[in-house]
């Protein structure tokens, strides 16, 4: 062969494998790194509202729930109003003593607070609603902020069931509207930059990954609350508040201490798990719906409730990735962020943006060590609302948009389903089919599916 058809490999040129590798990642993602995590939703990497005519334009706001969660939303958003163009210009609770609290809090009139969230909608002024109520609430405010034209930002998880998440998807697909769940942990720039190193090639391809949410309670009943003897069924609309769950009498047990029972929350799952599951989902840089979930759960320490006490969950995913989610309430030791793959392993800290990648032995000369830190602090709710107010006023891609909501939402609610009837679950996202492992179909849970509680000891 003569020297004119012989072409110089860049190794043969000097140039070492590690840095030919490096060199070719780096090419690659330049191309496709300023489109990383832009999924293809409707109405959320969209124009900006039609209702902000500028982007400087003052956003109002309407706050759907004024309990705990709701007055942390005012706390946030009070103080930084001015910095960021917004005000609270309605208030909204099914409790008289908690609607009255939020609009002296806020200094509303009488006429801005409501006791029924659909009135509130019929509002013209108001740009978008922050909804804060019980989970069994999060659809129906969801869909009927969408539908009056209004940006929804609910907290997390973004339904009580599965069918609901896709009924809000569509819903944000059909509207347009921007739609954000608060799963804040999305808003941390180690996520963002976790997405974008898997994005670059650097870990190969995903194999499994980890997380946790692990905490305890020296009273052994988490998520108990006092009674507050001030509510009533006089001052407090407890057949609205129940909604689609099974309508029973005045109980300020259940209302007070909700996390505990099935009928309006799926516990750890929703309300633990979904504060990392979101933000780990969107660290893998291409959330994924599942292809088979698996999760067991004990009720063996705390036994003053339904939910489990200790709860695990294995994911598969189309792509060959597992994930491995653990959560309990009587123990805090919980499972280290980690995202394995092929060729290296990122080790995500737990609270703070800093992370750490490294590499495998056997491709230790094609991959470098990394470190990220960031000094911004960690899963900051004010970050999630700004990200919000700025896609509403300019467009893009909110952080915890409707698309990763309802991947990880239906993880979660399938979740659910396999720990309380027993099995393993399949999922055809196309058919929104889910199936049991011997091929039958399964009808998704919902607020008429009747599931005994486990038994205690």
């Amino acid at each position: 062969m003569s020297n004119s058809s012989h072409t110089t490999s860049p190794v043969e040129a000097g140039e070492t494998r590690r840095s030919f590798i490096r060199k070719t990642a780096t090419l690659a993602a330049a191309a496709s790194v300023a489109n990383i995590l832009k999924t293809p939703v409707y109405g959320q990497a969209q124009s900006p509202s039609a209702n902000v005519t500028g982007a400087n334009n003052r956003l109002v706001l309407g706050l759907v729930g004024c309990g705990k969660q709701g007055n942390t939303h005012i706390k946030l958003i009070q103080p930084a109003a001015a910095v960021n163009n917004v005000k609270i210009g309605a208030v909204c609770d099914l409790y008289q003593k908690h609607l009255d609290a939020a609009k002296t809090s806020v200094g509303l009139s009488d006429a801005d607070a409501y006791r029924d969230h659909r009135k509130l909608l019929e509002r013209k002024d108001i740009d978008a609603i922050i909804i804060a109520t019980v989970d069994n609430w999060h659809a129906p405010a969801s869909i009927d902020g969408l539908e009056a034209g209004k940006h929804v930002y609910c907290e997390k998880p973004m339904t009580r069931y599965v069918a609901e998440g896709w009924a809000v998807l569509d819903t944000v697909k059909r509207t347009g509207k921007v739609y954000q769940c608060g799963s804040q942990y999305t808003a941390d720039p180690v996520v963002h930059k976790s997405a974008e190193w898997i994005k670059e090639g650097k870990l190969g391809p995903l194999v499994w990954a980890q997380s946790s949410y692990c905490r305890n309670n020296k009273n052994n009943s988490e998520w108990t609350f006092p009674v507050d003897p001030d509510a009533t069924p006089e001052n407090l609309d407890w057949n609205r508040w129940l909604g689609q769950a099974t309508k029973i009498p005045w109980d300020p047990e259940r209302y007070f201490s909700w996390h505990k029972y099935y009928d309006y929350n799926s516990g750890i799952i929703g309300n633990l798990l979904s504060h990392r599951f979101y933000a780990l989902m969107l660290a893998t840089g291409d959330p994924q719906y599942p292809r088979r979930v698996c999760c067991t759960g004990t009720r063996k320490v705390s036994t003053d409730r339904e939910i489990t006490d200790t709860t695990h969950v294995v994911v598969e995913f189309p792509n060959g990735l597992t994930f491995v989610i653990v959560g309990s309430t009587v123990n805090q030791i919980g499972l280290p962020d980690i995202i394995r793959g092929r060729m290296a392993t990122l080790y995500l800290s737990g609270s703070q943006n800093e992370m750490q990648l490294t590499p495998e032995k056997i491709f230790a000369d094609e991959i470098d060590a990394e470190t990220f830190k960031d000094p911004t602090p960690f899963g900051k709710i004010e970050r999630l609302q700004k990200n919000f107010y700025d896609c509403i006023r300019n467009g893009g891609t909110p952080y915890c948009n409707a698309e990763l909501s309802d991947r990880a939402n239906t993880v979660l609610c399938l979740a659910e389903m396999s720990e309380r009837l027993g099995m393993t679950l399949f999922f055809d996202p196309a058919t929104r089919t889910i199936k049991s492992g011997d091929g039958r179909v399964m009808p998704p849970m919902t607020y008429d599916t009747v599931v005994p509680a486990p038994p205690v000891g």
